[in-house]
């Protein structure tokens, strides 16, 4: 038995969510709210729908993100290294002119080592301004590294219940779509006696139009041979007629003949 979490409370809970993270003191505090914003809004998407939950939860994770987002750099680091780098030709062009100079000097020697010692000394100052600098820069990379890798956790532990729910969402659809097709498949094999006895109504009636069909085809070939023989006989009569017609009119043709030489006189008299 699944039990569904009432939307009061819930609801009550996010409507909370645009305040919580600025009200919280430390990053790590802000994105934990952000987080349980995000899993409410999830919780509440199929009560009142995602365009009235997500807003909150949206406005939650952004906040904690501005708040995780890198700052810029409170320093200028490739200026400071070019002027580091400045300093050091400029230490080194005093270095030489004072070289030089220390030729017109007495102390030639002690001169130029006095010269030495101060642009060791310089550049000792501008090593340790160079290491500072560059220390500084890598922590603030790493810092902005960090900041950069929380940001993209918490946007994934923020997209976690979601993502959850669609594949819940997906397997739930799938699972009913298989229900569904097992009641179509029931449906199916329950049907199966009708669509047999109809088939077989349909077989029966198609074997008697046939049949049918048959019965019409072979009387339409009888009459038509009756049709037939009564003509060659309705021939046959025809000639008969016109012959026993014609044997009438040669008998005719014959005895008046025979009549006309009975009546003519004979010459004598036999």
């Amino acid at each position: 038995m699944i039990v569904k979490p009432h939307p009061a409370p819930l609801a009550a809970a996010l409507s909370d969510c645009s305040a919580a993270p600025a009200k919280a003191r430390s990053l790590s505090a802000q994105l934990r709210l952000a987080l349980l914003c995000a899993g409410l809004a999830v919780l509440l998407m199929p009560m009142r729908g995602h365009a009235q939950a997500a807003p909150g939860a949206a406005q939650a994770l952004a906040q904690a993100t501005e708040a995780q987002a890198p700052q810029p750099p409170s320093r200028d680091f490739a200026a400071e290294r070019k002027a580091i780098v400045d300093s050091r030709a400029w230490t080194d062009y005093r270095y030489g002119k004072a070289e030089h100079d220390c030729y017109n000097s007495f102390f030639v020697t002690h001169c130029i080592d006095k010269a030495k010692d101060v642009r060791r000394g310089e550049l000792q100052v501008l090593r340790k301004r160079e290491l500072e600098v560059g220390e500084a820069e890598r922590a603030f990379k790493a810092v902005e590294r960090d900041q950069a890798q929380a940001i993209k956790r918490a946007e994934y532990e923020a997209g976690q219940p979601a993502r959850e729910a669609n594949e819940r969402a997906s397997r739930e659809s799938f699972e009913r779509k298989q229900q569904e097709q097992q009641l179509r498949d029931a449906q199916h094999q329950a049907d199966a006696p009708q669509r047999a006895a109809n088939a077989e109504a349909y077989n029966k009636k198609q074997a008697d139009f046939d049949a049918r069909v048959k019965a019409a085809q072979e009387q339409g070939a009888q009459q038509a041979r009756q049709r037939q023989e009564n003509v060659k006989a309705f021939e046959a009569k025809q000639r008969e007629a016109e012959q026993r017609q014609k044997d009438v009119d040669e008998r005719r043709a014959k005895a008046k003949e025979q009549q006309g030489q009975a009546t003519t006189p004979r010459p004598f008299g036999f």
